[in-house]
């Protein structure tokens, strides 16, 4: 039994994690004709968006999988597959309102938006990236319920799909818009929109297609839809919030690094770009392989019959991340030049120092930033729903300090930004161990909250 489950959770993460590491190879294979199409500027113009969309995001159901996921997992008993169609049903229904409501906040607010980060070229790209947020709910239904299930197929093949589409149409619409660099970016920002409806569009037909082959005909039980929707959002709400916090770290940053850079630096939007562009877009390739065992972690613990069982899981989970993530950080680190010579010919002699220079400060990230996702994943299946909400408050809260200081000090000017995210993560990671094996008084603790 303790085999079968061990080999559920590594199967489990082998598909997620490869699925999720093709779909972020495809995303950094795209990056480098986008980047030399667009040049450094172009690409901090695309990245300034990507904060506040991924932080409307999060509001519109980011945080659904997971909940979906742990709710469905959590049921027992023979009518396991009537249960993930009811609150599959249930969770559509909440989110297609949130879904619409973002993406008119998104695109109504735009301009106010791009004007105090300081980039009022961005309003377009908004505007075409709005309707992304709707499609993402709307997968984000479809996804929870496979997980829950514990079927991690149909969310990889979708993060694949999604890719492939971004890479096809955001470089054709590029390429027919430049020189504007301001319409190239919108079209580039427009063909995510594009991505996400075919995102969806698969995972609805595999929805449909899993609906034939098992022969599940269900009624959805409207009675019911009360106090299964207030689960829902009693579970979402947290697990929102644990979701909310880094993106809310990322929007600091693009209001913070460009507005604080200026006042010395007349390349702050490259630098940027650079950053969150470059540096980072390698960073999280080797953090996507970790992202399919933290995603099995939830239902991996949540199913789990006691204590014991639960532990086991964890301690499985968080090993496995930290065997993975550790040679990946330091082959990033060893491999710094190559990578960025290779992924991004086009940006000058400076700038390739300046990036392998990030590359290498971030890499100790990879091991942070993925031993978080697992930790806060193992947390959620335990049903520590608001501890991690606080250990992310307190690394949130330590990077945009540490930033408003070091970005101000011409010597480290952008590295100020990267000594910043090593912070944040290193001290959620810590905090996070030590509440994931601590005793009674924090489980305690976490009743009261």
């Amino acid at each position: 039994m303790e085999l079968a489950g061990k080999k559920k959770i590594i199967s489990g993460a082998l598909t997620l994690g490869a699925g999720a590491m093709l779909a972020k190879v495809l995303g950094a294979i795209y990056r480098i004709p986008l980047t030399n199409l667009l040049g450094s500027y172009g690409l901090g113009l695309y990245q300034t968006v990507f904060p506040v969309y991924t932080v409307l995001l999060d509001f519109s159901g980011a945080g659904v999988p997971s909940a979906v996921s742990k709710i469905i997992s959590s049921e027992s008993g023979e009518n396991i597959e009537k249960t993930a169609y009811d609150y599959l049903r249930c969770s559509l229904r909440l989110l297609f309102f949130l879904g619409v409501i973002s993406t008119a906040i998104m695109a109504i607010f735009s301009p106010l938006i791009s004007r105090l980060q300081g980039n009022d070229s961005a309003t377009l790209a908004y505007v075409f990236l709005s309707p992304a947020i709707f499609f993402v709910s709307i997968i984000s239904c479809f996804r929870g319920y496979f997980q829950g299930l514990m079927n991690m197929t149909p969310t990889a093949v979708s993060q694949v799909v999604e890719q492939v589409i971004k890479l096809v149409f955001g470089l054709i619409a590029v390429k027919l818009l430049m020189p504007n660099v301001t319409l190239a970016v919108a079209g580039a920002t427009f063909a995510i929109t594009l991505s996400e409806i075919a995102g969806a569009l698969y995972l609805y037909i595999e929805y449909r297609r899993r609906k034939k082959i098992h022969g599940l005909r269900f009624n959805f039980d409207k009675s019911k839809f009360i106090p299964r929707a207030k689960k829902v959002i009693k579970t979402t709400v947290p697990i929102t919030l644990i979701g909310i916090m880094l993106p809310l770290s990322h929007v600091a940053d693009s209001f913070i690094i460009v507005n604080v850079l200026k006042t010395y630096r007349a390349d702050a939007t490259s630098l940027f770009g650079l950053l969150s562009g470059a540096a980072n877009t390698v960073i999280n390739l080797p953090v996507a392989l970790c992202y399919g065992i933290a995603t099995v972690a939830i239902p991996a613990v949540s199913s789990a019959k006691d204590k014991s069982d639960k532990k086991r899981n964890a301690v499985r989970t968080i090993a496995l991340t930290f065997a993975v993530s550790l040679p990946l950080a330091l082959s990033c680190f060893t491999f710094a030049p190559f990578i960025i010579r290779v992924l991004f010919r086009s940006l000058s002699l400076a700038e390739r120092q300046t990036a392998v220079g990030l590359l290498r400060a971030l890499s100790p990230s990879i091991v942070f930033l993925s031993l978080l996702q697992t930790e806060n994943a193992v947390l959620i299946g335990k049903g520590k729903l608001y501890l991690p909400i606080i250990s992310l408050s307190i690394g949130v809260a330590i990077k945009i300090t540490l930033s408003l200081i070091l970005l101000k000090n011409p010597l480290l000017n952008i590295y100020g930004g990267a000594i910043a995210v090593n912070a944040c993560y290193f001290t959620v990671c810590l905090i996070n161990l030590i509440i994931t094996f601590a005793t009674k008084k924090v489980k305690d603790a976490d009743k009261r909250a």
